[in-house]
C-alpha cells in the first residue's frame, strides 16, 4: 500500500475519533477495514488511543520489530482485535505498513492541538510574503528591488526611476525620444506599488508583471497585465487601456478597479470600484458600473456581467488581508500558495466544503491553516509543500 493511501486512511481514523465521518467516509472506512486483518488491528490501536507512543517508538528506533511489538500489544488489550499467534510470515508483510501508518496518524493527530499537520520533529514556519520585485529597463538590464536602497536606481532618457519604500515613482518627461518600455514583476511571495509618469498608480499583487511605456506618448496610454493589480488611474484625456493575456481589454479615463487575471484561476475577473471601464473582447464592448464585475470564463470566453459584487473583498490583497467569503478549498489555497510561494498537492477525498474568514496577509502561514483545519480539511507540511487531505 502506498504512503499516501495509508495517510488518507489514517486520517479517516483521526476524523472519525474527533469529529465524525460522513456516511460515504464510514462506508469508505469499513470497506478498508474488512480487506485485511492488518487495517482492523491498527484501526482498534489507534481507538485505544495508543497510537502517538507507537509512533514515537518507531522513529526513535526505526525497527520494524519494536514497531511491530507494539501494534501487537495494543491488538491483544482490545478485546474486539484478532489476537495473531503465528506473526513470522504475517509481520514482514504487514509490519511496515502498520508502523507508517501509526506514524501518519501522529502527525494528523497535531491538527488536534490546535497547530497544523507537521511531517518533521523540527518544523520551519512559513513566513508570508512582503516587498519583492525586479524591473527591467529598456535595455534589458534587471534591478532586484528588495536589494537596493531607496533614492534613484535608474534613468530612463530624462525620467527618473526612484525606489521608495515598496514603491516605485516615474518622474520626468521623454517627449523627444522614442517609446522605451520597462517591466515590473513580482515573484511568488511578493508585492509591489507602481506610480507610472502620469501619475496613475497601480499595486501588483504576486506573481504579477506590467509591462508599461517610461512615458505614455501618442493618443492613448496603453499598459499590459499579467496576474492581478489594482489600478487607481489619474483623469486625462488620452484613454487608459490595459491589455491581458486572453486578448481582452480595458479601457477607462480616470477609475478605480481591480483586475484577477490570474492563468491558474477559472475565470479573469474585472471589478469597478469608482467610476466607469469599458471591457473589451472579441470585438465586443460590455460598459461596467460601480460595484459590478465582469467575468470570463477561459475555456468557453464569454462576458458576464456580476452585480453586487463584495468589492472589499475582490481588493481584500491589496489591504493586506485574505477575505474568504463561501469559497472552497482549491480557490483558497490557490491564493496562499502564490502569497506563501508554497506548492499544494491534494491526497485522497475531502468534501467540498467552503469557508469564511478574515486573515491578516502579515501572519504566518500556520494561522490561515488553522481556520481551514476548523472545518475539517486536514495539512501536511513537507518543507514548502502542503499536502491537502
Amino acid at each position: 500500500m502506498e504512503m499516501e493511501t495509508l495517510l488518507y486512511y489514517a486520517n479517516l481514523i483521526s476524523r472519525q475519533i474527533n469529529h465524525g465521518l460522513t456516511p460515504e467516509e464510514q462506508g469508505e472506512l469499513n470497506a478498508w477495514l474488512e480487506a485485511d486483518p492488518s487495517h482492523q488491528m491498527v484501526y482498534d490501536g489507534l481507538r485505544e488511543g495508543d497510537a502517538q507512543q507507537s509512533a514515537i517508538d518507531f522513529m526513535n528506533s526505526l525497527s520494524v520489530d519494536a514497531a511491530w511489538n507494539k501494534v501487537s500489544a495494543v491488538s491483544e488489550i482490545s478485546q474486539s482485535a484478532p489476537v495473531v499467534k503465528n506473526v513470522s510470515s504475517f509481520r514482514k508483510r504487514f509490519a511496515w505498513a502498520a508502523a507508517a501508518v501509526l506514524v501518519a496518524s501522529f502527525f494528523i493527530w497535531r491538527t488536534n492541538m490546535d497547530q497544523p499537520v507537521q511531517s518533521s520533529a523540527a518544523p520551519v514556519e512559513i513566513l508570508p510574503g512582503g516587498t519583492k520585485a525586479t524591473l527591467t529597463l529598456a535595455d534589458g538590464n534587471i534591478i532586484s528591488l528588495d536589494a537596493v536602497p531607496n533614492g534613484d536606481i535608474a534613468a530612463e532618457g530624462n525620467v527618473q526611476v526612484i525606489k521608495m519604500d515598496g514603491t516605485l515613482q516615474y518622474n520626468g518627461d521623454n517627449d523627444n525620444a522614442d517609446i522605451t518600455y520597462n517591466t515590473i514583476q513580482t515573484p511568488r511571495g511578493g508585492k509591489y506599488q507602481l506610480v507610472l509618469s502620469d501619475g496613475s498608480v497601480v499595486w501588483l499583487n504576486a506573481a504579477s508583471s506590467l509591462r508599461f511605456p517610461v512615458v505614455f506618448k501618442g493618443k492613448e496610454r496603453q499598459v499590459e497585465l499579467m496576474g492581478e493589480a489594482y489600478f487607481e488611474v489619474k483623469k486625462g484625456e488620452k484613454p487608459f487601456k490595459v491589455s491581458l493575456q486572453n486578448g481582452s481589454r480595458i479601457e477607462v479615463k480616470g477609475t478605480a478597479f481591480n483586475v484577477n487575471a490570474y492563468q491558474d484561476e477559472d475565470l479573469l475577473r474585472t471589478t469597478l470600484l469608482e467610476g466607469k471601464i469599458n471591457f473589451m473582447m472579441m470585438g465586443k464592448t460590455q460598459a461596467l458600473l460601480p460595484g459590478q464585475q465582469i467575468r470570463v470564463a477561459y475555456e468557453q470566453p464569454h462576458m458576464q456581467v456580476i452585480d453586487g459584487v463584495d468589492v472589499e473583498q475582490e481588493v481584500a490583497w491589496k489591504n493586506d488581508l485574505f477575505i474568504f467569503k463561501g469559497m472552497d478549498v482549491k480557490s483558497i489555497m490557490r491564493e496562499i500558495s502564490r502569497w506563501y510561494d508554497i506548492d499544494v498537492v491534494y491526497k485522497g477525498k475531502f468534501n467540498p466544503e467552503t469557508f469564511s474568514g478574515i486573515v491578516s496577509r502579515k501572519t504566518n502561514l500556520s494561522q490561515v491553516l488553522k481556520i481551514m483545519e476548523e472545518g475539517g480539511v486536514r495539512f501536511a507540511i513537507e518543507g514548502r509543500t502542503i499536502v491537502v487531505f
